[in-house]
């Protein structure tokens, strides 16, 4: 099925350490989740599907459920390596206190076998080793920490494997857009110009424009405009300024704009908005 990054929730079953030992040799005895394997050192060989691969350092192994692994490590440069064992499910919000019923993913949108990049390697190995670190069964603090770090590597992830397949120049457009968004993200409140912003990535704004949309779902201004929307309702919900110090703080002009925008959007003016939700 398909899934957005933001809507994944996850159980992790498992995080361990495969010691640096030569010769050892393995098989995946849980089929039924998730599974990542990252290789530090080493080299070897993993059996699935009847079909032998041969791994080393910088590896991302990728099991969906239902597969099974044979695996062996080198004598001579014997396999170190984290495995990481989970179940993951798509959530979708879909009134502001409904939600969806979680929906299992069957499959991520990673190749089985993933060889990273050196620009990916150092983030993504230390993003495991802090797995590593974090991992204590039973300690739901602590289980709560390796989540967070799991949201995290499975976007690093995406993006290598997005990665992998791309030429250098569609590299480059993706690496403008995602700039381009982190603009949109940090500077909502300014007085943006997208064309203008646009032109600054150094392609064309119709070229941006088409691979935001394509990339996010939705065009940069549309992003934008359910950016402002959504802290506006938080400011709403949960501060005591004022309806002309919200519009200021998210980015609308005067009042006027914010308010028929906001009733638009919303069913409802910010007043409204504001007494419904807190009554």
């Amino acid at each position: 099925m398909e899934y957005a990054l933001g809507n994944l929730v996850v159980h992790i079953h498992w995080v361990i350490a495969k010691p640096a030992l030569p010769g050892w040799e393995d098989i995946r005895q849980t089929v039924s989740g998730h599974t990542f394997y990252y290789i530090y050192s080493g080299k070897g060989v993993f059996r699935c599907e009847n079909k032998d691969v041969e791994v080393e350092r910088g590896t991302l192994v990728y099991l969906w459920p239902g597969l099974s692994l044979y695996m062996k490590s080198s004598e001579a440069y014997p396999l170190r390596m984290t495995m990481l064992l989970f179940d993951c499910a798509s959530l979708r919000r879909i009134e502001e206190n409904e939600w969806s019923i979680p929906e299992p993913i069957e499959r991520m949108r990673m190749p089985f076998l993933l060889q990273l990049k050196s620009e990916h390697m150092g983030k993504i190995g230390e993003l495991f080793r802090e797995a590593e670190r974090e991992w204590v069964p039973g300690d739901f603090v602590r289980e709560a920490r390796v989540k967070s770090v799991w949201y995290r590597l499975v976007q690093e992830l995406h993006e290598a494997a997005e990665a992998g397949g791309r030429q250098s120049g569609e590299e480059e457009i993706t690496a403008a857009v995602r700039r381009f968004k982190e603009k949109l993200d940090t500077e909502f409140a300014a007085e943006l110009r997208i064309t203008e912003l646009a032109e600054q990535t150094g392609f064309s704004p119709v070229y941006i424009r088409r691979t935001f949309a394509a990339r996010y779902g939705q065009s940069p201004k549309e992003y934008l405009d359910q950016l402002r929307n959504e802290h506006a309702i938080r400011r709403l919900r949960f501060t005591g300024e004022s309806i002309t110090e919200i519009a200021s703080a998210c980015g609308y002009s005067d009042v006027y704009q914010f308010s028929k925008t906001f009733k638009k959007r919303n069913g409802f003016s910010p007043s409204e908005y504001r007494r419904l939700r807190r009554d």
